[in-house]
């Protein structure tokens, strides 16, 4: 919203008069035609040189301010929203990749919080910024601080949280974000000021310092580092807060009694190891999914502002749709895994998508039925696609793993908005059978990923590449403990491990 085009425009003029071709009428350029003697209306040629525009008049009706408006990014510059978008976009891969290799180096915890630092000070950097290049710059760093904090909290949440109640926890950040979309439509209508939408935006940041501190360490990954006292120190803690009595003795001993990764399996080359002969092709897979999850979310994303209607309203019903998606998405997961579900979202979302633009334009009401149903079937894939992301790596490439694909993806999620430039330049078909066919392809080669259903995330690469596309029904075979969420299972167990 804050890179709407607020109203129609008008021509500054320079000239004494003009003239318009109705057959070569452009938003760029204008017919020049200077009356300065009557020999000119004789020469034909004089009244075809055009001149560029240089500025738009704004409606404000809508709008107040905006960056479009802010810094005049029309005429010979509009390209420049697209490209501030895909800036945006970009910062995500500084987070995906820098910050996911830092987060399996440093910790979860620690990285959380420096996110979230990053992404306040670059907010208040957009807030003071005097050019569109500082402006882009900053929200390149706001981007890539917010999904940061966003994947290190998630890896912290799978990692302590066993499969029973994995994919409910999952799914909740996942309506922790949607809340925040679904605000979006009401504070752009409040305050119709991009930099006052800004400020708001920066706030759940500053306030979640004050909280920061009663997150704990997964340990999961303190005991893949070898800080064994630490680990224990939570899991203690969380052995209380449950209500379980457990001896220290007893705690030492099953600490102690879990398998350290090979040295072959320490953090020296995170990225390397992803393509290891264990875990390449489910990989390159991941990588291929997440590129086109985003290529065809976004492109669905940045065309509801050229839906007819208001545009808050869009943007409102494009957002709401992910709630029973949201909702449906934790059923369907629960009973029928994460392998088929992802396979057939994407299926339908590509179909969809080819299929909207073959509706007659006067049942535009259908062709926004079909629309919505892509966005649904788009946004439940992302559901799924995180969750599985973080099931399918093993915990000494987990956020790595889950980076990368998150930064490749955002290939798809560059291109996007200048796939919607192109469609509007030739035929709006283009983008549509481009997000329907590597939707649909997406869709039949999820099902080569392994199924994660009822299994516990893999410490090991040799455990991660142990899990098969038929175990639906059995648990790892590695898996010997559970954490936090299982203590009070831990009462008929009386243990922390879970033998096979």
């Amino acid at each position: 919203m804050i890179s709407s085009v607020p109203g129609e425009f008008l021509f500054s003029l320079r000239i004494m008069s003009l003239f318009l071709e109705k057959s070569s009428f452009s938003r760029y350029k204008f017919i020049n035609v200077s009356l300065t003697s009557a020999a000119d209306f004789a020469n034909n040629s004089a009244i075809r040189e055009t001149v560029a525009c240089d500025s738009w008049e704004y409606d404000t009706s809508i709008y107040n301010s905006t960056i479009v408006s802010q810094w005049n990014l029309v005429c010979d510059r509009e390209w420049l929203v697209s490209m501030s978008k895909s800036i945006f976009v970009a910062g995500y891969v500084l987070s995906s990749t820098l910050f996911a290799y830092l987060t399996d180096r440093f910790g979860r915890k620690p990285l959380v919080l420096a996110c979230n630092i990053v992404a306040i000070v670059s907010g208040i950097s957009c807030l003071f910024s005097t050019s569109f290049l500082m402006f882009a710059i900053s929200r390149f760093f706001v981007a890539a601080g917010t999904t940061g904090s966003d994947h290190a909290a998630s890896i912290l949440m799978v990692e302590v949280v066993s499969p029973k109640y994995r994919a409910p926890y999952y799914i909740g950040i996942g309506m922790g974000w949607l809340a925040g979309a679904l605000h979006l439509p009401l504070i752009a209508l409040l305050l119709r000021d991009w930099m006052w939408m800004e400020a708001l935006i920066i706030l759940p940041s500053v306030l979640f310092l004050s909280i920061w501190w009663l997150l704990p360490e997964s340990p999961r990954w303190l005991l893949a580092h070898g800080k064994t006292n630490e680990a224990m120190k939570i899991l203690s803690k969380a052995a209380k807060t449950n209500g379980l009595k457990i001896s220290e003795v007893k705690l030492t001993e099953m600490v102690t009694s879990l398998k350290e990764p090979d040295e072959t399996e320490k953090p020296k080359t995170r990225v390397l190891q992803l393509l290891s002969s264990e875990l390449r092709l489910r990989t390159f897979v991941m990588w291929f999914i997440w590129t086109v999850t985003a290529f065809v979310y976004y492109g669905i994303v940045y065309n509801t502002n050229e839906l007819a209607g208001d545009p808050f309203v869009n943007f409102a019903i494009y957002n709401l749709i992910d709630i029973p998606a949201v909702f449906l998405t934790l059923t369907v997961i629960h009973y029928k895994g994460r392998r088929r579900p992802l396979a057939a979202y994407l299926t339908c979302a590509g179909l969809a998508c080819l299929l909207v633009y073959s509706i007659p334009e006067d049942l535009r009401w259908l062709r926004k039925c079909v629309s919505l149903f892509g966005k649904f079937c788009i946004s439940s894939t992302f559901s799924v696609l995180g969750l599985f992301t973080t099931e399918i790596f093993p915990t000494l490439l987990r956020n790595t793993g889950y980076g990368s694909a998150s930064a490749v993806s955002r290939i798809g999620a560059f291109l996007a908005p200048f796939v919607r430039d192109l469609g509007r330049a030739n035929h709006p078909v283009i983008p549509q059978i481009l997000f329907g066919v590597l939707s649909v392809t997406a869709g039949g080669l999820a099902l080569i990923l392994p199924e994660t259903s009822h299994c516990s995330v893999p410490d090991t690469i040799k455990e991660a590449a142990g899990i098969s596309r038929k175990n639906e029904s059995e648990k790892h075979p590695e898996e010997k403990w559970i954490l936090l969420e299982d203590f009070n299972d831990m009462k008929e167990t009386e243990g922390l491990l879970l033998e096979s």
